[in-house]
């Protein structure tokens, strides 16, 4: 009788209990099936997700399950391929969508994969990317073309996110609102002025963001602490009726009440920030008498987003290198989350190749 080989292992940043923190710990790499792709991870974005995790706060306690390898945003390089994958091949460079479907059921049957009642999230609800390799089905494998930079092709998560919620109403020839000037924000100003917005107005109120926001699209940034911020708003819109459209992205009560305070009427609000408790709306007031349009954006639409982001890069109409503040190594992930905790980076990619 001989004695097993020992299993293969790699570091990978896991959430290892419940409680504060992440840990980094060697763990088994991932095994693959046939239809699986092994992905050696070169690149990982931080989301707001990750930092919910690191906290664990009350979201992060309902939802996730230690120990568990935390992170969805990625690029990489395929390493190996299941015995039915035709797709891919070894070297490849790919991204990958982090949303995994049933592939079966109503939502994922008519093209709405994005909300199938079954998914399951990397790095939330199956073991993610925070680490030395990933396996991945490869119907969600995304293969990054050549003048995509790697550390772009690692942010599609969020840039899709973006993405949807820019186009999921028409922006062209339109003013456009977004508040809250975080990442995802930053991204959908650049999208909307790419995609044809008469104006992008911003309301943050983080100064260096209102900067960094004036840089990737927006026309005017206005801080909602000011007195008078509303009038000088509604002074960039025309007739000074409010926004056409109002991309909601911060997920505060505030701003969910602000995006339904400057829509004009008739105007449409996308809302995609989550707010960490119910938020109460006047239903008859914000929404029936002034005949507003309002949309729920839930991750990306699979995979047309993803068409989207690519062509809208590919095309030279957006650079969103600017707004990775920030790239380390894996390994100073700490401080790499401290400087998010503070609000002192807006996207920080971590590098995980050796």
């Amino acid at each position: 009788m001989t004695a097993s080989s020992p299993v293969p292992t790699m570091p990978a940043l896991v959430k290892a209990e419940s409680a504060r923190g992440m840990d980094l710990k060697q763990v088994p790499i991932p095994e693959i099936g046939k239809t699986d792709v092994l992905i050696r991870v070169q690149k990982t974005g931080i989301c707001g997700t990750d930092v919910h995790i690191f906290q664990w706060d009350a979201w992060a306690a309902g939802r996730v399950k230690p120990p568990l390898v935390v992170g969805h945003e990625f690029v990489g390089v395929v390493e190996r391929v299941g015995e039915a994958v035709e797709e891919f091949k070894p070297g490849d460079i790919v991204s990958g969508e982090g949303h995994i479907g049933c592939g079966h059921c109503y939502f994922c049957r008519t093209g709405q994969g994005h909300i199938c009642r079954t998914m399951k999230i990397i790095g939330v609800d199956r073991n993610g990317c925070f680490a030395h390799y990933i396996s991945m089905p490869q119907v969600n494998v995304w293969r990054v073309k050549p003048g995509i930079p790697h550390e772009v092709a690692a942010i599609f998560d969020p840039y899709g996110n973006a993405m949807h919620t820019v186009m999921a109403q028409p922006v062209n020839g339109r003013t456009v609102a977004v508040i809250g000037a975080g990442a995802i924000g930053l991204m959908a100003c650049a999208i909307a002025r790419a995609a044809g917005a008469l104006q992008v107005l911003v309301v943050e109120p983080q100064e260096h963001k209102r900067k960094l926001a004036l840089e990737t699209g927006g026309g005017f940034a206005f801080d909602p602490r000011e007195e008078g911020w509303e009038q000088s708003f509604r002074g960039h819109t025309p007739d000074e009726i409010g926004a056409d459209v109002v991309l909601e992205m911060s997920g505060s009560a505030a701003g969910i009440h602000t995006a339904f305070k400057m829509v004009r009427p008739g105007g449409d609000v996308a809302l995609l920030g989550i707010p960490p408790t119910a938020v109460g709306l006047n239903l008859a007031e914000e929404i029936i008498f002034k005949a507003v349009t309002v949309r729920g954006i839930n991750g990306r639409l699979m995979f047309q987003t993803w068409y989207q982001c690519e062509r809208f890069l590919l095309d030279h109409k957006l650079d969103l290198r600017p707004l990775i503040t920030h790239q380390c190594s894996y390994r100073d992930y700490l401080d790499a989350f401290d400087l998010l905790e503070k609000g002192q980076a807006v996207k920080i990619v971590l590098n995980w190749e050796e």
